[in-house]
């Protein structure tokens, strides 16, 4: 699949990820951070619910790329992601997000009609197939945001994740740090002290990737 991203509207996402052991919660997390000097605020958990989508040969599967429409609250957000490199645990890809009008809204709510800018549509090159969501992902996120020296700044988060797909559903633990303001180095110091003093194993995969690997593509 040939995949031309070259629009301004998309970003780089540079995130941590790693599988979140039974038993670590943010507060320990936030200790270790705390230990090598940063600031911290926490944040309200919230409750979201991401629908991908894929083509009935997985296509975006096989291509890496994600495709989804996260609700959070009343609002509705749209995510194309692309990965782009990947160092260890630390995760670096392209991401355009557009937010769904309240027609997009409604049309989504009450008809399941999924509304994808064309630019999206183009890149992608789907080749007249079409578009099926294939898994669902519930996630309870904690939150904190992390100040440091520089300008640095991060989001630590811990996302209790169920996923849900045709062989039934999988319950999933994840720790995430995404950069928010700063250098690379400064993140991977936080997160290479996170995985060293709390035997942290990286997350090798995307949400989407390992929610079908828990729960089954279907044939």
């Amino acid at each position: 699949m040939n995949v031309d991203f070259h629009d301004n509207r998309f970003k780089t996402e540079i995130e941590a990820k790693f599988i979140c052991p039974d038993g670590l919660g943010l507060d320990i997390l936030l200790y270790v951070v705390k230990t090598l000097g940063f600031q911290y605020a926490k944040e309200k958990p919230c409750f979201q619910t991401d629908v991908y989508f894929d083509t009935p040969r997985y296509t975006l599967l096989n291509s890496d790329i994600g495709l989804r429409i996260r609700q959070r609250g009343e609002d509705y957000v749209g995510a194309c992601k692309l990965s782009k490199n990947q160092q260890g645990a630390i995760f670096e890809r392209k991401e355009h997000e557009w937010i769904l009008s309240r027609d997009e809204i409604k049309l989504w709510s009450e008809e399941k009609k999924l509304t994808i800018p064309p630019s999206i549509i183009d890149a992608l090159n789907l080749c007249g197939q079409t578009l099926r969501k294939v898994l669902v992902i519930k996630t309870l996120r904690y939150t904190a945001t992390i100040h440091g020296n520089e300008g640095f700044k991060a989001e630590l988060s811990l996302d209790e994740v169920t996923f849900r797909g045709h062989k039934g559903q999988k319950q999933y633990r994840e720790i995430e740090a995404e950069l928010v303001n700063g250098r690379f180095e400064q993140l991977k110091q936080v997160t290479d002290s996170l995985q060293n003093q709390l035997k942290l194993q990286p997350a090798v995969d995307s949400k989407y990737k390992t929610g079908l690997m828990l729960v089954g593509t279907q044939a």
